[in-house]
């Protein structure tokens, strides 16, 4: 098969390498989309991506375009209003942080219109998502995007990871049914399902790890149950079996640690779970070294940063953590595992710890299948990290992480760990369910290749869309052109802000925002009767545009011809 697998950026591979390895294996082509600029991407991601196709003749990496035609700015709207509309149901009540981040990506004109007098309930998000369902439905197919999938002309389309807020991975799939190829979805993470987008349209498969994701796909994104395929959480293939590079005290003297004294492990989190994490570190770390019990107080402490909090670097340089001595951080900024020496140094990382500690990430995932105990603390500082993250609860579930309610009960568990060692008898089966469902002994990665196989042939099922008329389109066009508008505003640029007619439609959006009555529709009725003042407005811009594009290069011209020659840098007389 030819196949092409789409990602929102090259730091997937770290997810999918080994599956397109396999798939490269097995005869079939894989073509990599990825939409964010290669540049833009970590030296070991992108020493990842050399090494792939130079090591796989039949797979090919190429950058493609997002949508960015006249309606790409209306489509994301539609798209992240419906994302957010998520969050107004009470099941999402805790996830202030979530709601916040979607908020924060819907025009403040729309969201005051969709959400005036903070009247957010249930049945509200309900209507307004699906007036953004049709809008989707409406959107004409963008050429640059069609354009790629004539080219490639795929026997199957995979896309990662989707569920973004306003995703534009949305055309291609769009783009493929219409051509009647299949398309799936790779589900590339435990959290993805839960604290992000919606899954904006329906892809005929969806491949989750397990039967919780399963769930969730179906209860909270409305894929039909037939659609879902559990294949376990193929990310993690590489740790089964795997053993470390060298012995406990030489990782100790390579990292700078006593190799007499108990390791314990941090792993921190992303910059969205705990955005200043140092500062949660130093309170930890004063509780750990004040402990009357010298366990405690004399172990060693490595600090792995999240490898994609490169930007926030800068925190792990506090001197309130060298202070405290017999700490060490490293690596100090990247060290994403997708790289033979990253994978050793990580692994090693975990193996040799006694007991691990964070707040809410992935390595505890990693932890319990090497066999570490892990350990968190619930209190008013993290609460948002995790009960306002609906997947965290997946964690204490499986017994993957030992939560405490506060630092005291927190000390005493670490110790008792750091005595004791290892001991728990049911982590084998929660590993089983959660990361490999289809057998503790079988790799996820052939799995899911199988599945992926299994779809040759397959016809598309349709994309959940609404039937839309003919004039919902036609309607929407002057709102696209409106919402261009709307995003060129805020980019700081004086006269368009100054421009008569935009600040007409300022006083018209001002004045239709004014005439809520508390009834969505009543508003929409009160925006349709000032429909012929709007599409003037908009009618004209355009030539508005042009006519002070024309004039600014005319008077540069003027300028340039009447300058001396010394302005023009040369010399007089020459």
């Amino acid at each position: 098969m030819k196949l092409l697998l789409l990602m929102r950026n090259l730091m997937y591979l770290r997810n999918y390498e080994g599956l397109v390895r396999e798939l490269a294996a097995r005869g079939h082509r894989v073509t990599i989309g990825y939409e964010d600029a290669r540049d833009k991407a970590p030296p070991e991601i992108k020493e990842a991506a050399d090494r792939l196709a130079a090591d796989c003749p039949t797979i090919e990496l190429t950058g493609v375009p997002a949508r960015a035609d006249a309606w790409s700015v209306l489509a994301h709207q539609a798209r992240v209003l419906r994302d957010y509309t998520r969050y107004q149901h009470p099941r999402y009540a805790a996830a202030t942080r979530c709601a916040e981040r979607a908020a924060s990506l819907v025009h403040p004109t729309l969201r005051r219109l969709a959400f005036r007098g903070g009247r957010r309930s249930p049945e509200r998000a309900e209507r307004l998502a699906e007036l953004a369902h049709r809008v989707e439905a409406a959107l004409p197919e963008d050429p640059a995007v069609a354009a790629v999938i004539e080219r490639d002309r795929p026997d199957l389309l995979l896309v990662t990871p989707l569920i973004d807020f306003g995703s534009t991975q949305v055309d291609y799939l769009k783009a493929a049914a219409r051509r009647g190829i299949p398309t799936g979805l790779l589900v590339a993470s435990w959290d993805n399902l839960t604290n992000k987008g919606l899954i904006p349209v329906l892809p005929d498969r969806v491949f989750v790890w397990n039967a919780d994701q399963a769930e969730e796909t179906a209860s909270l994104h409305g894929v039909p149950r037939e659609r879902v395929v559990v294949t376990g959480a193929q990310l993690f293939d590489d740790w089964f079996g795997r053993r470390p590079s060298q012995d406990r005290a030489a990782f100790c003297r390579d990292v700078g640690l006593d190799p007499g004294k108990p390791v314990v492990l941090y792993t921190c989190s992303s910059i969205f779970i705990s955005r200043l994490e140092s500062e949660f570190l130093v309170r930890w770390l004063g509780a750990l070294r004040s402990s009357p019990d010298p366990l405690l107080r004399e172990a060693g402490v490595l600090i792995r940063p999240h490898p994609g909090s490169t930007k926030r670097a800068a925190q792990w340089n506090d001197p309130r953590i060298a202070a405290f001595g017999r700490v060490v951080v490293r690596p100090a900024s990247g060290g994403y595992p997708v790289t033979d020496e990253n994978r050793r140094f990580y692994f090693d990382s975990i193996f040799h710890a006694a007991a691990v500690v964070g707040i809410n990430t992935s390595a505890m995932l990693e932890a319990a299948i090497v066999g570490r105990p892990c350990f968190t603390i619930r209190d008013a500082e993290t609460e948002q990290a995790q009960d306002g993250m609906l997947h965290f609860a997946y964690l204490t579930r499986y017994g993957f992480v030992r939560p405490a309610p506060d630092m005291a009960a927190h000390l005493a568990q670490l110790a008792a760990a750091l005595r004791d060692g290892p001991d728990d008898p049911e982590r084998a089966g929660s590993v089983e369910a959660f990361l490999r469902p289809q057998g503790l002994r079988r790799p996820a990665t052939p799995i899911l290749a199988d599945a992926i196989e299994a779809m040759a042939g397959l016809q598309p099922q349709g994309l959940g869309l609404p039937e839309t008329g003919a004039g919902l389109r036609a309607v929407l066009w002057p709102l696209a052109r409106l919402f261009r508008l709307l995003s060129a505003q805020r980019t700081g640029k004086k006269w368009l802000r100054e421009h008569p007619l935009l600040q007409r439609l300022r006083r018209l959006l001002s004045t239709a925002e004014a005439d809520y009555s508390g009834n969505l529709w009543y508003r929409l009725r009160r925006v349709r009767r000032r429909g012929a003042r709007l599409a003037a407005i908009l009618l004209r811009l355009p030539a508005e545009l042009l006519r002070h594009r024309s004039l600014r290069a005319a008077k540069q011209a003027a300028v340039a011809k009447t300058a001396g020659p010394q302005q023009r840098g040369g010399r007089p007389g020459a």
